[in-house]
């Protein structure tokens, strides 16, 4: 992700059929999302990135954490509008990204419980729901149960294989 990228990762983080799933519900300012982008893109902790199919961008992928053999957390969304599927084919690309460049041991992320959506990408990847984190998020005036979700390097790697052998 570069500071060119800012403006449509903006509209695509505010546009309600994404916000909706946020834990933070509120629409972002510019002013907010270039002080995140500049905060952000300084830490070398994590890595911003935004998926392209075709010279198209077609999502964000966020992870933070990322350490050699540590654990990093990730958040995305495919941009809205985009064909049924891209979400599971831009993760699956950031996935390959995260296991084999910045080489860390497992992706973990955090699912409010009515995105069914993310819900099914992370089971489609062959992430393992790790946890239930109950009524743990308050959303609209609603607690909402956070579903944790992990995947080791070594099983993407192997799912990977399959899946190209097949």
């Amino acid at each position: 992700m570069s500071e060119n990228d800012l403006e449509y990762v903006l509209r695509w983080r505010n546009h309600p059929d994404i916000r909706r799933f946020m834990l933070s519900q509120h629409e972002i300012t510019l002013a907010e999302h270039q002080a995140w982008f500049g905060r952000a893109s300084r830490d070398e902790a994590r890595a911003l990135l935004v998926i392209e199919e075709h010279g198209q961008p077609r999502g964000c992928v966020i992870f933070s954490g990322v350490h050699k053999n540590a654990t990093a957390e990730w958040s995305f969304y495919s941009a809205p509008g985009n064909p049924a599927g891209t979400g599971t084919r831009i993760c699956a690309e950031a996935l390959n990204f995260a296991f084999n460049e910045l080489d860390v041991h497992k992706v973990a992320g955090k699912v409010l419980d009515f995105n069914h959506p993310s819900i099914r990408v992370h089971q489609r990847l062959g992430f393992t729901q790790e946890g239930n984190l109950r009524e743990h998020s308050l959303i609209n005036g609603t607690h909402h149960n956070l579903l944790c979700f992990g995947i080791l390097s070594g099983e993407w790697l192997s799912l990977n294989k399959n899946m190209n052998d097949q």
